[in-house]
């Protein structure tokens, strides 16, 4: 089973903005080239400053919280239901 992870592709002058850009992306192997760099899909925006890219990953923090959040409570109901019977 093939794994993902996290990761961060920073350009010192972004070729659309010619400022320095951030964001992060999800990396897999066999992933397409972005910015010399195999990246799968992009998981952020892209950010022109620091407080920007935060911004994003506290995003991201909260929408995993939620799916954890989802998890617990179907593991939770599922491990009840089965002590139930």
């Amino acid at each position: 089973m093939e794994t993902s992870s996290l990761d961060l592709v920073y350009l010192e002058s972004d070729p659309r903005t010619q400022q320095p850009s951030a964001c992060v992306f999800l990396k897999t192997r066999g992933a397409e080239d972005y910015a010399g760099v195999k990246a799968d899909r992009l998981v952020s925006m892209h950010c022109l400053s620091f407080i920007e890219l935060d911004s994003e990953i506290r995003r991201l923090h909260a929408e995993l919280d939620e799916v954890r959040a989802r998890a617990k409570k179907k593991f939770y109901k599922a491990h009840s239901a089965a002590a139930g019977t």
